[in-house]
């Protein structure tokens, strides 16, 4: 066994973006050449792995048990609803149904029962699910296979979505993205919609969940929790043809939620946020050009089934960006507009966009530097 020789002040940062489909990860070590030599990995996304076994108990006509922590629904809320629609018993602690929605009370209206404690009914048979997103010591476990280790990364940058539990009577789509509009009203850089550890929100059940998962495994590390939209975002900006440049349009065209932000001077000016399943080519060119003319309402957004959007300052329409710069594994949908789009590809890989964000959004919010 070999084990890699760090060189004296190397800063690593460890960061993992988890979507929808994949979990996209990218253990940025300084002291590699470039950063194509880094160790990089796309895997599958927690959520489709429990959705799997969800699916096999369904098939097997079992019940399900499911505690641990609140992690992304996706797949995984999918394959519930369908296992309880089919006359099957699935039974959740209060950390574990957040999973499914924001209220436990539309929980339970699914027909999915909350556990009182964390504990599996005495009499309950069936598939038990422990339910977490960050597993480092799993991956810690296959890193050791090629020497390399976690225990020396100075950060643990970690991207999930977190809608966040909302206000009573509020839409958690309106509670999402005016959360987005007060952080970039105090401070429009990218970096401060990234969180320290101690600085996330009490609303953001799902971050604190990965916050406490990577605490449990590294005591010694910074930890940077951010939404996976914004990162994205922020991994455009780190694309080589657009470091430079003053005037950007940023889109992330992920499976859930599609984001767009104008960036001027490195300061965000602008965001709106659809739902991708409710966007055509059409709608979607139409939306970015009305966008970035100032004529698109956050009402028009809301009402067509989206979060919404917001201007800090008046846009100088399409003819003053640059550039378009479009991550996302959905981002084919603006191949079939007349946007002028660029593809980013941080460190050489489309893929890696959202870790890049998260790359850059430790090194600025920690200001880290090498030794």
């Amino acid at each position: 066994m070999y084990t890699h020789l760090q060189k004296q002040g190397a800063m690593k940062i460890l960061a993992v973006d988890i979507g929808a489909g994949t979990q996209d990860i990218l253990l940025y070590d300084e002291s590699k050449e470039t950063i194509e030599n880094n160790i990089k990995m796309v895997l599958p996304s927690p959520s489709q792995l429990f959705a799997e076994e969800v699916r096999e108990a369904t098939h097997l006509r079992e019940s399900v048990f499911a505690n641990g922590s609140t992690i992304g629904g996706g797949a995984l809320a999918s394959a519930l609803k369908k296992h309880v629609k089919r006359g099957n018993r699935a039974i959740m602690t209060e950390a574990a149904a957040y999973t499914v929605r924001n209220r436990l009370d539309e929980v339970r209206e699914l027909g999915i029962e909350i556990a009182k404690g964390e504990d599996k009914p005495s009499n309950f048979e069936g598939k038990a699910l422990t339910l977490e997103e960050v597993e480092l010591a799993k991956l810690q476990g296959f890193l050791t296979l090629f020497g390399e280790t976690l225990s020396d990364a100075e950060c643990v940058a970690v991207a999930v979505q977190d809608h966040g539990i909302p206000p009573e009577g509020m839409s958690n789509r309106r509670h999402r993205i005016l959360t987005m509009k007060r952080l970039l009203q105090d401070n429009p850089k990218p970096e401060s919609l990234a969180f320290a550890e101690d600085e996330i929100p009490p609303h953001f059940l799902r971050m604190k969940s990965a916050a406490s998962a990577c605490r449990k495994q590294l005591k010694e590390a910074r930890i940077l929790l951010m939404d996976t939209s914004p990162d994205a975002v922020l991994g455009c900006l780190k694309d080589p043809s657009a470091e430079k440049l003053d005037h950007i349009l940023a889109i992330n065209v992920g499976n859930g939620h599609t984001m767009a932000a104008l960036v001027s001077d490195e300061k965000i000016t602008a965001v709106v946020e659809h739902h991708t399943r409710f966007l055509t080519p059409e709608k979607t060119e139409r939306l970015i050009v009305n966008f970035a003319d100032g004529t698109l309402s956050d009402e028009e957004v809301f009402n067509d089934r989206g979060h919404g959007l917001f201007y800090l300052e008046k846009p100088g329409g399409l003819s003053n960006i640059q550039k378009i710069v479009a991550t996302g594994p959905k981002r084919n949908l603006l191949a079939r507009t007349k946007l002028p789009v660029h593809v980013a590809t941080p460190a050489g890989d489309v893929m890696m966009t959202g870790p890049v964000g998260l790359i850059e959004a430790a090194r600025r919010k920690f200001k880290l530097t090498s030794g």
